[in-house]
């Protein structure tokens, strides 16, 4: 038998599970904060049920990393799950604990029956569960965070640029939700403009002519040609607002902030660790 099915259940992620929408939902909506934390598919138990089912349906693993806990399941099968399973937790400090995501769970029950597979997500449907923010430091909110064992803290971050996030997702241990150009309108997007350019007039008119220029040539692609948002949006610049979900044990937190929160980081990842830093450092401390 699977060791994560012979330990875990779909149960154990019931607290949890608002994350994994959550994380989704900011994949397929330019809605704000405001608007993901009233979603019917986040915040209403049988909506959320339903969408994370379509999401299971069509095998989109990657947003149930968002779901996340640790438990006690002996020294042997922790280090067996530990070695065998990417991205799960283990750490001979706590020698009988594992931390696993929803996404190790379903992958393995799929494998196991497919009719549990899918059931499972009538279960989910029974789970009151909410995301309750922590924090907002301008464009970070830190959604979740755990402090038992490695930790485990969820944050969403705004108002970047796609040049920012290309070097966010490099940090390979954490996980990541983005806000979708293929699914997403750009309609009434815009371009996140550096300092340097924003404080020189003549730059900053070029600048803004360029997007203006890339809009008009995506709306006419996509109306008027009728090309698919994912082939036209191939000529807008990677400097376009996007937003993004990110999470992770507090160890990654901390090791992607030392990285970033540093002279020599670039301006735009640098404020979104210095941010992510504090929230952090504020909530730990409330937590001790």
């Amino acid at each position: 038998m699977s060791l994560i099915l012979k330990h875990f259940s779909v149960e154990d992620f019931k607290d949890v599970i608002p994350f994994s929408s959550f994380g989704a939902r900011v994949c397929y909506t330019s809605g704000d904060l405001n608007y993901l934390l009233q979603d019917p598919r986040i915040v209403e138990k049988e909506r959320r049920a339903e969408f994370l089912s379509k999401l299971g349906n069509y095998k989109h693993f990657s947003v149930f990393a968002h779901s996340f806990v640790y438990k006690k399941v002996g020294e042997e099968d922790a280090l067996k799950i530990g070695a065998t399973k990417f991205k799960s937790v283990y750490n001979p400090k706590y020698p009988d604990v594992i931390g696993i995501s929803l996404r190790h769970y379903l992958e393995e029950l799929l494998q196991v029956s497919e009719e549990e597979y899918y059931s499972s997500f009538e279960k989910i449907a029974e789970f009151e569960s909410e995301i309750k923010p922590l924090g907002q430091l301008e464009n970070v909110t830190l959604l979740r965070l755990q402090t038992e064992y490695d930790g485990w803290a969820v944050f969403y971050i705004d108002k970047v640029s796609r040049n920012m996030t290309h070097q966010l997702v490099r940090h390979t241990k954490l996980n990541f939700s983005q806000r979708s150009q293929r699914y997403v309108k750009e309609d009434e997007n815009y371009l996140i403009i550096p300092p340097s350019i924003e404080e020189d007039p003549h730059s900053l008119e070029l600048a803004k002519s360029l997007d203006n220029l890339t809009q008009s040539i995506y709306n006419t692609l996509v109306y008027q040609f009728k090309i698919k948002r994912e082939d036209a949006r191939f000529i807008l610049p990677s400097g376009r607002r996007t937003s993004i979900v990110v999470s992770g044990t507090l160890t990654d937190m901390y090791d992607f902030i030392e990285k970033r929160d540093n002279i020599h980081a670039q301006w735009e990842i640098r404020n979104v660790a210095k941010q992510m830093r504090e929230l952090l450092d504020s909530n730990v401390k409330e937590k001790s």
